[in-house]
């Protein structure tokens, strides 16, 4: 009897090991490993841009200053470069944007920087001899600078001077 016993446990084990492992049973649960591979990213092998040694700023009759390379306010160039302003509408002039801890712009020589009024077809022209974040804004129209965010309010712009 013991034999026939074991025989029927032995097949009835074997009968639930088999149901277990095909797809037709319902409460089998399957487990999934997926592997996922990453695609490699292209290393970029070019070198940044270098900053010019020239740059343009326009005034306009909307009283703005705009860049010419970036179309913001904000100009930037390689130390030792020079910036030239010129007027396509209305009467503009520089004045230096003093040195505060709130605006974090760096000192710029006033005496060297401010210039009178100009228009049409005149320009003023500044050379940028040390690096540094330097705001300015027009003497007729007013503004200020931020160096710290490169905004600023009214006629205002910044100068980013670079190594």
């Amino acid at each position: 009897m013991m034999p026939k016993v074991l025989a029927s446990v032995a097949a009835v084990f074997l009968l639930l090991s088999y149901t277990s492992c095909t797809k037709e049973n319902p409460r089998r649960s399957e487990t999934k490993t997926i592997t996922a591979s990453a695609t490699p990213t292209a290393t970029s092998t070019s070198t940044p841009t270098p900053a010019p040694t020239t740059a343009t700023v326009k005034g306009g009759s909307t009283n703005k200053w705009t860049d010419d390379a970036s179309g913001t306010s904000t100009t930037t160039i390689k130390v030792g470069g020079t910036v030239t302003w010129s007027s396509s509408g209305g009467i503009h002039s520089l004045e230096a944007e003093a040195k505060t801890p709130e605006n974090g712009c760096d000192e710029l020589d006033a005496s060297k920087f401010d210039s009178d009024n100009f228009s049409g077809t005149e320009t003023v022209t500044r050379n940028f001899n040390t690096v540094g974040t330097f705001g300015y804004h027009c003497g007729r129209h007013g503004g200020s600078a931020n160096c710290k965010t490169a905004a600023g309010v009214g006629m205002s712009g910044v100068i980013k001077v670079v190594p």
